[in-house]
């Protein structure tokens, strides 16, 4: 991807040795990514900050926000934004479950094709979600001059006791730094329970039943900023898909930057994905009891050995049934009903 030009030093490789001096200052858990800067009217006014919610209008400063920045901002923004998938060729290698389409009796034309379900020895990768960092932009100083000071942060907050600190720090301050050209690192007055219930996911788990009957259990619950735009469509999509598939219920998470929705076919079988951010729906291989009590950033920040990821290609529906019918032939008692159908259409 080309990133749009900015006229500032765009990230950093590490940690800056003045954030790490300020950070080691700072006695609280809880740190705000956040930095001030003196900007020129000038260029306010010709947008170079518009991006994060700094304009002007009508020669006043008026700052809109947060605001999610671009994309295209710069690598660490272009992960915010789409999530990020990181291979670990430092761990061991793992036994993956991949599908593909093959033809019948090598002749697809005549014969039609078959989902075909294969494992592989292959790297670990580590899948980030979209985090959906936003940045606010507050005016401390404008007094009509050509100048204005303003103040840039970052949310949410950070929590030095958090997973992997060390890279969200870095994360953080280049997600700051490309949109800006200024980063820093502040202590919080927040406490630990203001930042868990930022991150924390509220599960609902509601029982099978028609496709009606769950949309409307869904759609009925109070609506919340975070929710996908036409929520309530993309549920009965996969509601449609899921109920041919047998589920033992049905699943949806809200939290303070993403809406879930899934379905859980066995104990260590669950399926779901982000449907504010999300270009792939997941196969998660562990014990629901573990995973409804992870927040919205750890979710799927472990290594992929514990789950698959299916991309949203135009056959992943047909990809994702292959799969769940694979692991539930697997959880099955040996003589077991196959319950799903045969074929292209099953």
């Amino acid at each position: 991807m080309a990133f749009r030009e900015v006229p500032w030093k765009r990230n950093y490789r590490k940690v800056p040795g003045s954030v790490q001096e300020a950070l080691a200052a700072i006695q609280s858990e809880m740190v705000l990514i956040a930095a001030t800067k003196k900007i020129t009217v000038r260029d306010i006014a010709s947008g170079l900050y518009e991006h994060v919610g700094l304009r002007s209008d009508n020669g006043a400063i008026v700052s809109d926000g947060p605001v999610l920045p671009p994309h295209d901002a710069g690598k660490w923004s272009e992960r915010n934004a789409l999530g990020w998938d990181r291979k670990r060729t430092d761990l061991p290698m793992i036994t993956k479950t991949y599908t593909f389409e093959s033809p019948n009796f090598g002749d697809a034309a005549r014969y039609g094709t078959h989902m075909h379900v294969q494992e592989r020895e292959v790297y670990q990768h580590q899948i980030f979600e979209p985090q959906g960092m936003r940045i606010e932009a507050e005016v401390l100083e404008a007094r009509g001059g050509e100048h204005v000071i303003v103040k840039f942060g970052l949310l949410p907050l950070l929590s030095k006791g958090q997973p992997e600190f060390d890279l969200m720090l870095l994360w953080s301050l280049n997600v700051l730094q490309e949109n800006t050209g200024a980063t820093g690192v502040f202590a919080s007055e927040a406490t630990r329970e203001e930042f868990i219930g930022t991150i924390q996911l509220d599960w609902e788990v509601f029982p099978p039943g028609t496709i009606d009957e769950v949309v409307e259990r869904l759609a009925r619950r109070p609506a919340r900023p975070s929710n996908a735009p036409d929520f309530d469509r993309h549920v009965r999509d996969r509601v449609t898909l899921f109920q041919r598939l047998n589920p033992t219920a049905y699943l949806r998470g809200q939290g303070g930057f993403g809406s879930y929705f899934g379905a859980q076919f066995a104990d260590d079988l669950v399926v779901f994905e982000n449907l504010k951010y999300g270009n792939a729906i997941y196969v998660l291989y562990e014990n629901w009891d573990t995973i409804s009590q992870r927040s919205r950033l750890d979710l799927l920040r472990d290594q992929d050995a514990s789950f698959d990821r299916v991309i949203h290609t135009d056959d992943w529906q047909e990809r994702l049934k292959a799969l769940l019918r694979y692991q539930l032939k697997k959880r099955r008692p040996r003589g077991g009903r196959d319950l799903f159908r045969r074929g292209r259409g099953g």
